[in-house]
């Protein structure tokens, strides 16, 4: 009997702990509301779940930022979001450093790192002007076009759900 442990290969070009992704083609991700938060509008680090389509956690994500920055720059403030596998292991981190957007001055558009493993770039999400939705690239580590997203009406909704269309960059329609 081997008792040494067989090395798992992977999946070639597939960040480690990040195979999952490669099996399915959408998630739904539900922020976790802290009851103090909603009762006195103390903003805190969010928390959020990260779910297949039949609702089972995948992974979960803790964004990480000052309480000065959470407290006075509120949706624009810059961050860190560690996104963790179910045994803890942090396998994606997200950087947002802090820009000042407005729709009157598209210069300081946000702009997403995306790390996998934390400490290895793999790409970047970059703000597209528009006056009315939100629009995003999704860059590879080149930062070259690979996907793009589109957003709701003026970026949000009254509704709980919040739908992104993600689609391919050769398609002129948007």
């Amino acid at each position: 009997m081997n008792m040494y442990a067989v090395p798992n290969p992977g999946i070639p070009g597939c960040p480690p702990g990040l195979e999952y992704l490669t099996q399915v083609d959408q998630l739904l991700i539900k922020q976790k509301v802290e009851l103090v938060e909603a009762l006195v509008g103390f903003e805190s680090n969010n928390k959020y779940e990260v779910r297949n389509t039949v609702g089972q956690n995948v992974f979960y994500a803790v964004e990480e930022n000052d309480c000065l920055n959470r407290q006075c720059c509120g949706p624009l403030r810059p961050f860190s979001i560690h996104i963790l596998d179910n045994f803890g292991q942090e396998v994606i981190t997200v950087t947002r450093p802090l820009k000042c957007m407005s729709c009157f001055f598209p210069c300081c558009l946000q702009e997403l790192e995306v790390q996998a493993p934390p400490g290895n770039p793999v790409g970047y999400v970059i703000q597209q002007w528009h006056p009315f939705s939100p629009k995003f690239i999704v860059a590879n580590e080149h930062n070259e076009p690979v996907l793009k997203i589109h957003g709701p009406f003026c970026g949000w909704s009254c509704l709980p759900e919040v739908d992104f269309e993600v689609g391919s960059t050769k398609h002129p329609h948007r």
